[in-house]
């Protein structure tokens, strides 16, 4: 699943340590743990979280050195498996599901519900889960977005638009794709002995100073690919689709996604520094 997919839903967990980590939540959580992983999982976070943790591994795999010798390939292989820890989807998720239980009140619930499991839910949500499989080229998506909106009535061009604007898709997807380049890039740089704080810290600010450039690229991406992915809609369930990400529980939800989709990773890269540093001190 790659990243303009991503962009469309920002939407059992099993072991112990996963349910210490709830039952603790709980505690400070507007919303219970089990309410939350249930809007997570019908809202299509569930499946994104694991997504972004792969992508997130599959990049540090890429980076990784392939020739080497024998100390060389044995730290890419600590990386690796670090990395598969560090953002396993189990502990993506009970880091998200947390945020997203201490974003809602029990109030918005009935509201979120009504909306996903609403005939019009499910098929925004099916929606949004295959268009990526059914054309796997980025490029072709985006052309037929294209077409699809050189041809939109102007009522069908303004949903569009405003479920861009109260999705936050554009800010949000450069801010996800400096996360996931930072953890890739910092993941591979930890692997280097010589590497210092100050280096590690670089990464960052070289990445988030390239974050105009980022926002311009999926600005340029986002409506046309909208435009292809609700294509299956016709302009009245756009516009309901639209009007119910402008509910109060909406938007609750949408910031509780953001948050913990950020905390997944930011958390991640902390896992993965300790993992590594933990490794390296193994005889």
């Amino acid at each position: 699943m790659d990243m303009e997919h991503s962009m469309n839903r920002w939407h059992r967990m099993s072991g112990v340590a996963v349910a210490l980590a709830f039952a603790q939540a709980a505690a400070v959580a507007a919303v219970g743990p089990d309410m939350a992983q249930d809007l997570a999982r019908k809202s299509g976070l569930w499946l994104q979280l694991d997504s972004l943790g792969s992508q997130v591994r599959a990049g540090m795999a890429r980076s990784s050195a392939k020739d080497g010798d024998a100390q060389a390939q044995a730290t890419n292989e600590r990386l690796l498996a670090c990395a598969d820890k560090a953002y396993g989807a189990d502990a993506m998720r009970a880091t998200a599901v947390d945020a997203v239980a201490g974003a809602l009140q029990p109030a918005d619930v009935p509201a979120l519900l009504a909306w996903y499991d609403s005939a019009l839910g499910h098929k925004v949500a099916g929606m949004e889960e295959t268009s990526t499989a059914q054309v796997t080229d980025p490029a072709e998506r985006l052309r037929r977005g294209g077409e699809a909106l050189a041809t939109a009535s102007a009522g069908r061009k303004a949903s569009l638009q405003a479920i861009l604007g109260e999705t936050r898709s554009v800010d949000i997807m450069a801010d996800t794709a400096i996360e996931m380049a930072t953890a890739v890039r910092q993941g591979v740089a930890s692997t280097d002995p010589s590497t210092t704080a100050s280096a590690i810290a670089d990464i960052r600010a070289d990445l988030s100073s390239r974050r105009a450039q980022i926002v311009a690229r999926y600005a340029q991406m986002a409506l046309p690919a909208y435009a292809f992915a609700y294509a299956g809609l016709d302009d009245d369930e756009l516009k309901r689709y639209a009007d119910y990400l402008a509910s109060p529980a909406a938007k609750a939800y949408s910031d509780g996604s953001v948050r913990g989709v950020a905390r997944a990773l930011t958390d991640g890269s902390v896992k993965l520094g300790r993992c590594l540093k933990d490794a390296a001190a193994k005889p």
